[in-house]
């Protein structure tokens, strides 16, 4: 049973492997023919994350990280990771079905494309950064089920402050972008968790 968890841990982050590989070959032009883009220190030292957690993932998939002695707590511990890891893959999976359908691609970096719509329906209602959501709920996931002190200190003293700073760029950008419109999608939707009900304004 528990390896049949961390298996399911590891493909969790092939899967998030597979549309980062897209999203990083498509940065260049896509970003060439951004009407905004915005490249400064949130954007360089989240961008850090994809080449670490590529390599994260790779160590996973050829078996490096020891995979912890079976026991009753490992297997708890698999199991929570599993949960958080899926759900960060699901979530994931979710907001780019959601952008797809409005004609926009994910890809990586700070950019508005032309013709760029706010996306607010579908995972978008549910938090307004559910991509990066996902993200930290699989690193979260791997260091759970591996219990990985390493890990964990990576995804908690690193990623969430790193996207959340990322988080914080984005978010003005789209202020400046969008206006109005994003200031009353702000005040409904929470930035990483839902809102059981609509912030007064």
């Amino acid at each position: 049973m528990l390896e049949i968890l961390i298996y399911c841990v590891t493909a969790a982050a092939v899967v998030r492997c597979s549309w980062l590989l897209v999203g990083l070959v498509r940065v260049i032009p896509v970003h060439l023919r951004a009407r905004t883009r915005k490249w400064g220190v949130p954007e360089v030292l989240t961008f850090f994350e994809l080449p670490v957690f590529l390599a994260v993932t790779a160590v996973l998939v050829v078996r490096a990280l020891p995979v912890p002695p079976a026991s009753p707590i490992s297997l708890v511990f698999a199991a929570v990771g599993t949960l958080l890891a899926l759900a960060g893959a699901l979530v994931s999976i979710w907001a780019i079905a959601t952008t797809v359908r409005r004609r926009v691609i994910l890809d990586a970096g700070h950019f508005v494309k032309k013709e760029h719509p706010l996306v607010t329906g579908g995972a978008y209602a549910f938090v307004r950064n559910p991509m990066y959501l996902g993200i930290i709920l699989l690193w979260f996931g791997i260091a759970a089920a591996f219990q990985s002190r390493v890990l964990l200190v990576v995804a908690a003293a690193y990623v969430v402050p790193v996207l959340w700073f990322y988080i914080r760029a984005e978010e003005r950008m789209m202020l400046s972008e969008f206006g109005a419109q994003f200031e009353e999608y702000v005040r409904r939707v929470g930035r990483l968790l839902p809102r059981l009900r609509r912030r007064a304004v």
